[in-house]
């Protein structure tokens, strides 16, 4: 893609360097409209060729919260984070050196 401006048809220096930049978005807003558009049409035969179930299937996943990812918390690390709670070590500095969240750390130390 090519800026074709002749500088000599402009008045002023200012005036070419905005409709140089008036053209250069144009241009980023074309092709952007032209990527996503190829895209969404993509996207529509895609639907298209889905049949109901699955694509019943493929919405509930899309707008369903992820899963989360859960701490796996070895009895090791438990009577660690029992010891060094016990000491009187702060929370934060626990779940630190066990890589694990806070809220874990205050489970697997509460009585």
């Amino acid at each position: 893609m090519k800026i074709d401006l002749n500088p000599a048809v402009f008045t002023s220096k200012d005036a070419y360097v905005r409709a140089a930049l008036a053209k250069a978005r144009d241009l980023a807003v074309q092709t952007w409209v032209d990527l996503h558009s190829e895209r969404q049409t993509q996207i529509v035969r895609e639907v298209a060729g889905l049949s109901k179930p699955e694509l019943a299937k493929r919405l509930i996943k899309l707008l369903s919260r992820p899963n989360r990812a859960r701490a796996q918390i070895s009895d090791s690390m438990r009577s660690k984070a029992q010891n060094m709670r016990k000491k009187g070590a702060p929370v934060r500095e626990i779940a630190a050196e066990l890589g694990i969240s806070i809220p874990s750390v205050y489970n697997i130390t509460k009585d």
